[in-house]
């Protein structure tokens, strides 16, 4: 039976922190490196799953042994099986690609980013990407499409902003048959993700793709008239580059080039400094470390009524607005905006 000091006691407790965030390393790893997936078959021999998939076997063999003390994998003598505890984060495998692949390196500078001077702290766009693409299954999708339901007459063509991997145009294409869609990603990882899983789902046809940031793709030519554009996540980062005033002509330039578009927004509302929207578990859990790293990446989070006011700038009034439903996540701070030119909905109604 283990007896502790009271020192070790304390130690043991001051390193859950640093425990805890091993661990959802190693576990972003398992699922990043195919580990995941092949245990997904049943139980592997470890020399073979190495040899498969190109790891450095000492290496792996190590992380496979940690995720085993720590109760997700089992297995001995070379043989390695999934447990319970591992399969049931799947579902959750975009959190960990997001905040663990995107902005863990991020986390990491945080400290030699405080300076005065010291610029952005590093991200990598790409899985930031596909890691919010993944929770939009829970999340962004089911509000955008509740937003578009009030829209009179339907949609057939869809512009998303920010596509990311494009998992979100090739969910909606699935959704509804009559969609085309246009997708637009600056990062290239990003993009050449999104051009594979567009082929890889057979809907080149429907979907097309152009590695450009918002601002430039709008100062190409485009034959593309949409019905609705998205922007799920991109103007916080547009607020965090350009201002307020960059925000305010983006949108206006959206809209005088497709004056009958109406736009999806989606963002996250600044309560961090609000104890009682803290005290929430989801909170505490996801949002705290979400509205942590904003600043440090040269992005702005804003509170809804900063946007209200910012819209109202921009010329356009919102018709709907709505967030994720309680089952998901019932903080209530991410919002989706349904909006269209004040002009147009007081001329169309």
């Amino acid at each position: 039976m283990d007896t502790f000091s009271s020192t070790e006691v304390r130690l043991i407790e001051a390193l859950q922190p640093i425990r805890a965030f091993v661990v959802a390393a190693a576990i972003h790893h398992v699922f990043e490196s195919g580990i995941y997936d092949a245990l997904t078959k049943g139980e592997q021999d470890e020399g073979e799953l190495f040899k498969r998939l190109e790891l450095e076997p000492a290496r792996a063999s190590a992380l496979l042994q940690f995720m085993r003390n720590e109760g997700y994998l089992g297995g001995a003598n070379g043989r390695v099986h999934m447990l319970d505890k591992m399969r049931g984060l799947a579902e959750f495998r975009g959190w960990y690609t997001m905040l663990i692949g995107g902005y863990g390196q991020t986390f990491l500078e945080l400290g030699d980013k405080l300076k005065v001077g010291s610029g952005s702290a590093s991200r990598r766009a790409d899985l930031v990407g596909i890691g919010s693409c993944a929770i939009s299954h829970y999340d962004a999708i089911p509000l955008t499409r509740r937003l578009m339901s009030q829209i009179p007459g339907g949609v057939k063509r869809v512009l998303d902003l920010g596509c990311g991997n494009a998992l979100y145009l090739v969910e909606f294409c699935k959704l509804f048959p009559e969609i085309q869609a246009w997708g637009v990603e600056p990062d290239r990882k990003g993009y050449e993700a999104a051009v594979a899983l567009v082929e890889r789902e057979h809907l080149q046809s429907r979907i097309q793709l152009t590695c450009s940031g918002a601002v430039e793709f709008f100062r190409t030519p485009l034959s593309f008239s949409p019905d609705l554009t998205v922007l799920g996540f991109v103007l916080h980062e547009i607020l965090g580059q350009e201002g307020e005033a960059g925000v305010v002509g983006f949108l206006k330039q959206l809209t005088e080039r497709f004056p009958d578009i109406h736009l999806v927004v989606i963002e996250v509302d600044q309560k961090m400094d609000e104890p009682r929207a803290m005290r929430h578990g989801l909170s505490l859990a996801y949002y705290n470390p979400y509205y942590l790293f904003h600043p440090f990446t040269r992005q702005r989070l804003e509170t809804r009524a900063f946007w209200l006011k910012l819209f109202q700038e921009a010329g356009l009034a919102v018709v709907a607005e709505d967030t994720v439903t309680p089952d998901v996540d019932s903080t209530g701070l991410e919002i989706g905006f349904l909006l269209r030119r004040a002009d147009r909905v007081a001329r169309h109604g």
